[in-house]
């Protein structure tokens, strides 16, 4: 009867000593603001830019970049210990906001620019993105989708009589709208 046999050589090599990791760090630099104002473009020129006429008083998660992607933790409890999982975050996860605060009786925005917002709230673009710069804050331009325009109250357009024949509004007019990368 035939015997086979049949042998391999390997050579076990010590382990690397040097471990690297890299993890990217979110730095911002310093900036107090300019008072360039900021403007909105939409794609191809279809309706013309508009050169905001007062920087908004208020403004949610943007500085000198997008505050947006933020680590987020969940944490849940298991049957021996607890178990915590993070996850980083994308741009695209929280809106921004741009507060113009207003009374009764006091307005930071003209009805002229109101409608102009509107205009480009309520006309999507069908191909591309609106685009927005924050000049007073930093000279970068961002694609963005507009999420909602209220003046006044949670999903409303709110006019005063008088206010508006003076060609102004009143109340808070909250412009929220989601980045969606570097134009």
């Amino acid at each position: 009867m035939a015997e086979l046999t049949a042998q391999t050589t390997f050579t076990i090599q010590e382990p690397p000593e040097i471990y690297e990791e890299t993890v990217d760090l979110v730095l911002l630099p310093e900036n107090a603001g300019s008072l360039a104002l900021r403007e909105l473009r939409y794609p191809g020129d279809a309706l013309p830019p508009l050169i905001y006429g007062q920087n908004p008083d208020k403004w949610e998660n943007f500085d000198t970049a997008p505050l947006t992607a933020r680590p987020i933790l969940k944490g849940e409890m298991t049957l021996a210990d607890y178990s915590l999982t993070r996850w980083p975050g994308y741009l695209k996860d929280r809106p921004v906001r741009e507060i113009w605060t207003g009374s009764d009786i006091e307005s930071h925005m003209e009805a002229y620019f109101l409608r102009r917002l509107w205009e480009y709230f309520a006309t999507p673009p069908s191909y591309g993105f609106i685009t927005w710069t924050p000049k007073d804050r930093i000279d970068k331009a961002y694609s963005i989708e507009i999420e909602s325009l209220t003046v006044g109250g949670q999903d409303t357009i709110s006019f005063d009589f008088l206010a508006l024949k003076q060609g102004l509004i009143t109340g808070d007019v909250i412009f929220t709208f989601r980045i969606i990368g570097e134009a």
